[in-house]
């Protein structure tokens, strides 16, 4: 009604101009004729396992920059530009994963092979004699070097036990505790360095102080002494046993050397260690069994009549000693 009264009506009350309908079309001209881009624009990210293989990199390897590991990369045929390698490397610091110091961790196991630690333990005979044990322990892999026996430990005895240990290892570092034979010695007229620990301060042996616990519990308390000859056989069995077999905490349960492993299946073997005190299992083959295991010809009956006669002369012989020195 109204555009049929009014003739101008249609200017004034327009839905499109003119102008919004070319916009429009040039709008949709320019749409279908663009290309879209399929890739982001840019070069491509670094993947995950790169980055971890850079963090990798920098950790085992705290002294190398980021060109020193574009350059290790490149050898991979991994090829990263050094200011993405800075980039990730600031990114792993500023998260706490890369620590900005050398940890003591690393600094002590770069001097692991050098390092040596030394002590005494006493032991007292049936004839009431003590007798000292000196031993040198290895810290990197806590095996027992070098051991020796005396009633008088004086600098005579020491000094044939260091001629030997310069002789194996020169130029390494021993620590000891502060005793008289070992803090007056004179070690400068050998090839290796010496640091003596702080007076009352057993933990910064803890190593040798370890070893001292660990044969006794495991080896002394369990055995009468009656010379100097079985104390020697006694101490060698064990530290045989203490370097092959036995497990360590600090090597993760895993022994310094390590028995060869025949076979991953089979029967278990068990092999006396220490005279009976204890005892080594691992696995054989099957068809190395009856190698290993011999059929015996005496019978049962005879062995334990042979273990009884010997049981009850050994007790006898004890039994007659320390009343001998009772009385």
């Amino acid at each position: 009604m109204l555009f049929e009264k009014t003739k101008h009506a249609g200017t004034f009350f327009s839905l499109v101009s003119p102008e919004t309908i070319l916009k429009l079309w040039k709008r949709i001209i320019d749409k279908y004729w663009t290309q879209k881009h399929t890739s982001k624009p840019g070069r491509p990210p670094i993947t995950k396992y790169i980055k971890e293989l850079i963090l990798n990199l920098k950790q085992e390897n705290f002294l190398w920059g980021a060109r020193r590991i574009r350059d290790e990369l490149s050898k991979l045929c991994i090829y990263v530009s050094h200011e993405t390698i800075s980039n990730i490397l600031n990114h792993y610091r500023k998260t706490g994963v890369i620590k900005p110091t050398l940890s003591w961790n690393r600094f002590l196991s770069s001097h692991w092979n050098t390092l040596f630690s030394c002590d005494f333990l006493t032991v007292t005979a049936c004839s009431m004699v003590t007798f000292y044990v000196f031993f040198i322990i290895k810290l990197e892999t806590r095996e027992i070097v070098q051991f020796g026996i005396t009633p008088n430990p004086n600098r005579l005895f020491l000094r044939n036990q260091f001629v030997e240990f310069e002789y194996k290892y020169p130029g390494s570092m021993l620590i000891h505790d502060n005793s008289g034979e070992l803090k007056w010695f004179p070690y400068d007229q050998y090839n290796f360095k010496h640091v003596n620990t702080v007076p009352w301060s057993p933990n910064m042996n803890a190593y040798a102080e370890r070893f001292v616990r660990s044969i006794r519990q495991e080896c002394l308390s369990y055995f009468v002494i009656f010379t100097h000859g079985q104390l020697r056989r006694i101490v060698k069995k064990y530290i045989e046993y203490y370097n092959k077999y036995r497990p360590h905490q600090g090597l993760k349960g895993i022994p310094t050397v390590p028995p060869e492993q025949v076979s991953t299946t089979g029967t278990i073997k068990k092999k006396p260690l220490l005279f009976g005190l204890h005892n080594h299992y691992s696995l054989v083959c099957e068809s190395r069994q009856l190698n290993n295991f011999p059929l015996e010809r005496c019978s049962h009956k005879s062995k334990v009549k042979q273990t009884i006669n010997l049981r009850l002369a050994a007790g006898s012989f004890i039994i007659g000693k320390l009343l001998s020195n009772l009385a």
